[in-house]
């Protein structure tokens, strides 16, 4: 006797009866998922573009290197904390 677990088999389709699976309609979701997944990761890469280049443009603007520094490290960790908190707002609504 085999140990592993019998397969799953869909009962025959039977045309005009209505009883077609709905895989369209699962692969439009699986679709819209990975758009939105897709949508969500390029924000995330813009909003971390944007503190980069705008860190840079602070620390070549400002004559004094430490406050520049300083100033970037904030900004920097002001859009990580955006980022982040969208992340958590987007998991509670998932749920």
């Amino acid at each position: 006797m085999s140990a592993t677990r019998p397969s799953r088999q869909r009962p025959p389709r039977v045309p005009g009866t209505g009883a077609e699976p709905s895989a369209p309609r699962d692969i439009s979701l699986l679709h819209a998922r990975r758009r939105e997944s897709r949508r969500r990761r390029r924000l995330v890469r813009l909003d971390v573009g944007l503190g980069v280049l705008l860190a840079i443009v602070l620390l070549v603007a400002t004559p004094g290197l430490a406050i520049a520094a300083i100033l970037a490290g904030v900004l920097l960790l002001a859009c990580l904390v955006s980022a982040l908190v969208q992340r958590r707002r987007r998991r509670s609504r998932a749920r």
